[in-house]
Protein backbone atom coordinates (compact mmCIF):
# COMPACT_ATOMS: atom_id res chain seq x y z
CA UNK A 1 0.00 0.00 0.00
CA UNK A 2 1.44 3.39 -0.97
CA UNK A 3 2.30 5.98 1.67
CA UNK A 4 -0.48 8.29 0.46
CA UNK A 5 -3.10 5.56 0.84
CA UNK A 6 -1.83 4.42 4.23
CA UNK A 7 -2.01 8.02 5.44
CA UNK A 8 -5.76 8.06 4.66
CA UNK A 9 -7.34 5.20 6.61
CA UNK A 10 -10.90 5.64 5.39
CA UNK A 11 -9.89 5.46 1.73
CA UNK A 12 -7.54 2.59 2.55
CA UNK A 13 -10.37 0.57 4.09
CA UNK A 14 -12.52 0.82 0.97
CA UNK A 15 -9.64 0.06 -1.42
CA UNK A 16 -8.62 -2.91 0.70
CA UNK A 17 -12.10 -4.45 0.65
CA UNK A 18 -12.49 -3.90 -3.10
CA UNK A 19 -9.00 -5.29 -3.75
CA UNK A 20 -9.52 -8.34 -1.60
CA UNK A 21 -12.45 -9.29 -3.81
CA UNK A 22 -10.79 -8.25 -7.08
CA UNK A 23 -6.99 -7.79 -7.20
CA UNK A 24 -7.21 -6.33 -10.72
CA UNK A 25 -9.37 -3.49 -9.46
CA UNK A 26 -6.91 -2.89 -6.60
CA UNK A 27 -4.18 -2.52 -9.23
CA UNK A 28 -6.22 -0.08 -11.33
CA UNK A 29 -7.28 2.02 -8.34
CA UNK A 30 -3.72 2.11 -7.00
CA UNK A 31 -2.38 3.28 -10.36
CA UNK A 32 -4.87 6.16 -10.38
CA UNK A 33 -4.61 7.33 -6.78
CA UNK A 34 -0.79 7.18 -6.82
CA UNK A 35 -0.80 10.13 -9.26
CA UNK A 36 -3.13 12.34 -7.21
CA UNK A 37 -2.32 15.35 -5.09
CA UNK A 38 -3.66 16.86 -1.89
CA UNK A 39 -6.98 18.05 -3.38
CA UNK A 40 -7.89 14.50 -4.36
CA UNK A 41 -6.91 13.04 -1.00
CA UNK A 42 -8.92 15.62 0.89
CA UNK A 43 -11.98 14.77 -1.22
CA UNK A 44 -11.50 10.99 -1.13
CA UNK A 45 -10.83 10.79 2.60
CA UNK A 46 -13.82 12.99 3.40
CA UNK A 47 -16.15 10.96 1.18
CA UNK A 48 -14.76 7.67 2.47
CA UNK A 49 -15.16 8.79 6.08
CA UNK A 50 -18.81 9.63 5.44
CA UNK A 51 -19.39 6.27 3.77
CA UNK A 52 -17.57 4.29 6.45
CA UNK A 53 -19.30 6.04 9.34
CA UNK A 54 -22.83 6.22 7.93
CA UNK A 55 -23.37 3.72 5.10
CA UNK A 56 -20.72 1.01 5.44
CA UNK A 57 -20.47 0.72 9.21
CA UNK A 58 -20.74 -3.06 9.30
CA UNK A 59 -18.33 -5.39 7.57
CA UNK A 60 -21.28 -6.91 5.72
CA UNK A 61 -22.40 -3.57 4.26
CA UNK A 62 -18.82 -2.70 3.26
CA UNK A 63 -18.40 -6.08 1.56
CA UNK A 64 -21.67 -5.53 -0.30
CA UNK A 65 -20.55 -2.09 -1.50
CA UNK A 66 -17.28 -3.58 -2.75
CA UNK A 67 -19.19 -6.30 -4.59
CA UNK A 68 -21.39 -3.61 -6.12
CA UNK A 69 -18.39 -1.67 -7.38
CA UNK A 70 -16.62 -4.75 -8.75
CA UNK A 71 -19.78 -6.03 -10.39
CA UNK A 72 -20.43 -2.67 -12.06
CA UNK A 73 -16.85 -2.53 -13.36
CA UNK A 74 -17.20 -6.03 -14.79
CA UNK A 75 -20.51 -5.13 -16.42
CA UNK A 76 -18.84 -2.21 -18.19
CA UNK A 77 -15.96 -4.43 -19.36
CA UNK A 78 -18.34 -7.06 -20.75
CA UNK A 79 -20.45 -4.44 -22.53
CA UNK A 80 -17.32 -2.85 -23.99
CA UNK A 81 -16.11 -6.20 -25.36
CA UNK A 82 -19.49 -6.79 -26.99
CA UNK A 83 -19.57 -3.26 -28.38
CA UNK A 84 -16.09 -3.55 -29.92
CA UNK A 85 -17.32 -6.59 -31.85
CA UNK A 86 -20.70 -5.24 -32.99
CA UNK A 87 -20.45 -1.45 -32.94
CA UNK A 88 -23.91 -1.38 -31.35
CA UNK A 89 -25.29 -1.04 -27.84
CA UNK A 90 -27.04 -4.08 -26.35
CA UNK A 91 -30.30 -2.11 -25.98
CA UNK A 92 -31.95 0.46 -28.21
CA UNK A 93 -35.20 1.06 -26.34
CA UNK A 94 -35.62 2.83 -23.01
CA UNK A 95 -38.73 0.76 -22.23
CA UNK A 96 -36.61 -2.40 -22.23
CA UNK A 97 -34.01 -0.70 -20.01
CA UNK A 98 -36.81 0.21 -17.62
CA UNK A 99 -37.96 -3.40 -17.38
CA UNK A 100 -34.49 -4.92 -17.13
CA UNK A 101 -32.74 -2.32 -14.98
CA UNK A 102 -34.75 0.57 -13.48
CA UNK A 103 -37.63 -1.56 -12.19
CA UNK A 104 -35.31 -4.12 -10.57
CA UNK A 105 -34.23 -3.15 -7.03
CA UNK A 106 -31.38 -5.69 -6.99
CA UNK A 107 -29.81 -4.16 -10.11
CA UNK A 108 -30.40 -0.51 -9.21
CA UNK A 109 -28.92 -0.78 -5.72
CA UNK A 110 -25.60 -2.24 -6.83
CA UNK A 111 -25.48 0.09 -9.84
CA UNK A 112 -25.97 3.26 -7.78
CA UNK A 113 -23.47 2.28 -5.08
CA UNK A 114 -20.96 1.26 -7.73
CA UNK A 115 -21.36 4.61 -9.49
CA UNK A 116 -20.91 6.50 -6.24
CA UNK A 117 -17.54 4.80 -5.64
CA UNK A 118 -16.51 5.38 -9.26
CA UNK A 119 -16.28 9.13 -8.59
CA UNK A 120 -13.37 8.34 -6.26
CA UNK A 121 -11.64 5.73 -8.38
CA UNK A 122 -12.32 6.41 -12.08
CA UNK A 123 -10.11 9.18 -13.49
CA UNK A 124 -12.79 10.56 -15.85
CA UNK A 125 -15.55 10.56 -13.25
CA UNK A 126 -13.35 12.32 -10.72
CA UNK A 127 -12.38 14.93 -13.35
CA UNK A 128 -16.04 15.62 -14.11
CA UNK A 129 -16.83 16.04 -10.42
CA UNK A 130 -14.02 18.60 -10.13
CA UNK A 131 -15.44 20.36 -13.20
CA UNK A 132 -18.80 20.65 -11.45
CA UNK A 133 -17.21 21.91 -8.24
CA UNK A 134 -15.36 24.66 -10.12
CA UNK A 135 -18.62 25.98 -11.54
CA UNK A 136 -20.61 25.63 -8.32
CA UNK A 137 -18.07 27.95 -6.66
CA UNK A 138 -19.16 30.75 -9.00
CA UNK A 139 -22.92 30.43 -8.44
CA UNK A 140 -25.43 31.03 -5.66
CA UNK A 141 -28.26 28.67 -6.59
CA UNK A 142 -31.81 29.37 -5.48
CA UNK A 143 -33.87 26.91 -7.57
CA UNK A 144 -32.19 23.58 -8.33
CA UNK A 145 -33.39 20.65 -10.44
CA UNK A 146 -31.66 17.31 -10.82
CA UNK A 147 -32.83 14.76 -13.35
CA UNK A 148 -31.98 11.25 -12.10
CA UNK A 149 -29.98 12.15 -8.95
CA UNK A 150 -28.69 8.59 -8.59
CA UNK A 151 -25.55 8.52 -6.44
CA UNK A 152 -26.46 11.86 -4.83
CA UNK A 153 -23.01 13.47 -5.12
CA UNK A 154 -24.12 16.30 -7.42
CA UNK A 155 -27.10 17.21 -5.24
CA UNK A 156 -25.06 17.11 -2.04
CA UNK A 157 -22.39 19.39 -3.44
CA UNK A 158 -24.92 21.88 -4.81
CA UNK A 159 -26.78 22.04 -1.48
CA UNK A 160 -23.54 22.53 0.44
CA UNK A 161 -22.46 25.41 -1.80
CA UNK A 162 -25.79 27.30 -1.78
CA UNK A 163 -27.45 27.74 1.65
CA UNK A 164 -30.61 29.25 0.09
CA UNK A 165 -31.08 26.42 -2.38
CA UNK A 166 -34.48 24.77 -2.79
CA UNK A 167 -34.49 21.80 -5.10
CA UNK A 168 -36.43 19.16 -6.96
CA UNK A 169 -35.21 15.64 -7.77
CA UNK A 170 -36.89 13.64 -10.55
CA UNK A 171 -36.29 9.96 -11.32
CA UNK A 172 -38.27 7.26 -13.08
CA UNK A 173 -36.99 4.53 -10.72
CA UNK A 174 -38.38 4.32 -7.17
CA UNK A 175 -35.38 2.23 -6.14
CA UNK A 176 -32.97 4.86 -7.47
CA UNK A 177 -34.79 7.53 -5.45
CA UNK A 178 -34.64 5.35 -2.34
CA UNK A 179 -30.87 4.91 -2.78
CA UNK A 180 -30.49 8.65 -3.46
CA UNK A 181 -32.33 9.47 -0.23
CA UNK A 182 -30.15 7.14 1.85
CA UNK A 183 -26.95 8.59 0.39
CA UNK A 184 -28.12 12.18 0.86
CA UNK A 185 -29.01 11.38 4.47
CA UNK A 186 -25.50 10.02 4.93
CA UNK A 187 -24.17 13.31 3.55
CA UNK A 188 -26.37 15.08 6.13
CA UNK A 189 -28.31 16.94 3.47
CA UNK A 190 -31.47 18.61 4.77
CA UNK A 191 -34.07 16.73 2.73
CA UNK A 192 -36.75 19.27 3.64
CA UNK A 193 -35.07 21.54 1.07
CA UNK A 194 -35.71 19.00 -1.69
CA UNK A 195 -38.94 17.84 -3.33
CA UNK A 196 -38.66 14.30 -4.66
CA UNK A 197 -40.73 13.44 -7.74
CA UNK A 198 -41.04 9.92 -9.08
CA UNK A 199 -41.77 9.77 -12.80
CA UNK A 200 -40.53 10.18 -16.34
CA UNK A 201 -38.99 13.64 -16.70
CA UNK A 202 -40.68 14.01 -20.10
CA UNK A 203 -44.10 13.43 -18.56
CA UNK A 204 -44.14 14.70 -14.96
CA UNK A 205 -45.84 17.99 -14.20
CA UNK A 206 -43.31 20.37 -12.65
CA UNK A 207 -45.68 23.31 -12.60
CA UNK A 208 -44.50 26.75 -13.68
CA UNK A 209 -41.22 26.56 -11.80
CA UNK A 210 -38.08 27.79 -13.50
CA UNK A 211 -34.66 26.71 -12.27
CA UNK A 212 -31.39 28.61 -12.19
CA UNK A 213 -29.34 25.41 -12.11
CA UNK A 214 -30.14 21.98 -13.57
CA UNK A 215 -27.96 18.90 -13.15
CA UNK A 216 -28.30 15.95 -15.49
CA UNK A 217 -25.46 13.50 -15.04
CA UNK A 218 -25.40 10.62 -17.54
CA UNK A 219 -29.04 10.98 -18.55
CA UNK A 220 -29.20 11.54 -22.32
CA UNK A 221 -27.77 8.13 -23.19
CA UNK A 222 -30.58 6.46 -21.22
CA UNK A 223 -33.53 7.76 -23.26
CA UNK A 224 -34.91 7.23 -26.75
CA UNK A 225 -35.35 10.92 -27.51
CA UNK A 226 -32.33 12.73 -26.11
CA UNK A 227 -33.17 15.85 -28.12
CA UNK A 228 -36.66 16.08 -26.60
CA UNK A 229 -35.34 15.65 -23.06
CA UNK A 230 -32.64 18.29 -23.43
CA UNK A 231 -35.10 20.70 -25.05
CA UNK A 232 -37.46 20.34 -22.08
CA UNK A 233 -34.63 21.00 -19.65
CA UNK A 234 -33.72 24.13 -21.64
CA UNK A 235 -37.29 25.44 -21.38
CA UNK A 236 -37.15 25.13 -17.57
CA UNK A 237 -34.08 27.38 -17.25
CA UNK A 238 -34.21 30.95 -16.04
CA UNK A 239 -32.68 33.42 -18.54
CA UNK A 240 -29.45 33.52 -16.52
CA UNK A 241 -29.57 29.84 -15.52
CA UNK A 242 -27.18 27.01 -16.37
CA UNK A 243 -27.22 23.27 -16.94
CA UNK A 244 -24.46 20.95 -15.79
CA UNK A 245 -24.61 17.98 -18.13
CA UNK A 246 -22.57 14.83 -18.53
CA UNK A 247 -23.05 12.18 -21.18
CA UNK A 248 -20.85 9.92 -23.28
CA UNK A 249 -20.07 8.73 -26.78
CA UNK A 250 -19.37 5.11 -27.73
CA UNK A 251 -20.16 4.18 -24.16
CA UNK A 252 -21.98 0.85 -23.86
CA UNK A 253 -23.63 -0.09 -20.57
CA UNK A 254 -26.49 -2.23 -19.29
CA UNK A 255 -29.01 0.58 -19.75
CA UNK A 256 -27.54 2.88 -22.43
CA UNK A 257 -29.82 3.13 -25.45
CA UNK A 258 -29.03 6.46 -27.18
CA UNK A 259 -25.74 6.06 -29.04
CA UNK A 260 -23.66 9.17 -29.61
CA UNK A 261 -20.92 8.24 -32.06
CA UNK A 262 -18.75 11.29 -31.39
CA UNK A 263 -18.62 14.57 -29.50
CA UNK A 264 -19.82 16.47 -32.57
CA UNK A 265 -23.21 14.76 -32.32
CA UNK A 266 -23.51 15.86 -28.68
CA UNK A 267 -22.69 19.46 -29.59
CA UNK A 268 -25.24 19.41 -32.42
CA UNK A 269 -27.92 18.20 -30.00
CA UNK A 270 -27.05 21.01 -27.60
CA UNK A 271 -27.38 23.63 -30.33
CA UNK A 272 -30.67 22.13 -31.48
CA UNK A 273 -32.04 22.56 -27.94
CA UNK A 274 -31.29 26.28 -28.06
CA UNK A 275 -28.37 26.10 -25.66
CA UNK A 276 -24.83 27.43 -25.77
CA UNK A 277 -21.72 25.72 -24.38
CA UNK A 278 -20.05 27.85 -21.74
CA UNK A 279 -17.36 25.30 -20.85
CA UNK A 280 -16.76 21.66 -21.76
CA UNK A 281 -14.46 18.66 -21.37
CA UNK A 282 -14.15 15.55 -23.52
CA UNK A 283 -12.24 12.74 -21.80
CA UNK A 284 -11.22 9.53 -23.60
CA UNK A 285 -11.18 6.31 -21.63
CA UNK A 286 -8.04 5.19 -23.49
CA UNK A 287 -4.92 7.19 -24.47
CA UNK A 288 -5.77 7.51 -28.17
CA UNK A 289 -5.42 10.77 -30.14
CA UNK A 290 -8.71 12.55 -30.86
CA UNK A 291 -8.59 11.88 -34.59
CA UNK A 292 -9.04 8.12 -34.05
CA UNK A 293 -11.63 8.20 -31.21
CA UNK A 294 -14.60 7.46 -33.43
CA UNK A 295 -12.85 4.90 -35.64
CA UNK A 296 -11.51 2.94 -32.66
CA UNK A 297 -14.84 3.17 -30.76
CA UNK A 298 -13.11 4.84 -27.82
CA UNK A 299 -15.48 5.66 -24.97
CA UNK A 300 -15.61 9.43 -24.44
CA UNK A 301 -16.95 10.99 -21.24
CA UNK A 302 -18.28 14.47 -21.96
CA UNK A 303 -19.33 17.19 -19.54
CA UNK A 304 -20.32 20.81 -20.02
CA UNK A 305 -21.96 23.90 -18.62
CA UNK A 306 -24.84 25.07 -20.83
CA UNK A 307 -26.67 28.39 -20.89
CA UNK A 308 -29.58 29.71 -23.00
CA UNK A 309 -28.26 30.65 -26.46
Amino acid sequence: MSTAVSDHPNVARIIEIIGRQNPLQRKRISAFVSTQGSEYWEFAESLSRTLNERLLRSDESAQEAARSYNRMCMDFVNEQIRFKKTGRYSLDDAAVAHDEVYSRPDVMRYYMIGLLLSYMFWPNHYAMLRFLDEHLRTRAIAKYLEIAPGHGLFTARAVRRSPRLRGMLVDISPTALEVSRSILEAFEVDLSRLDVVRGDFLEVDLGETEFDFISMGEVLEHVNEADVLLARAARLLTPDGAIFMTTCANCPALDHVYHFHNVREIRELIAKAGLAIGAEMALPSEPFPEEVWERELVTINYCCILTPA
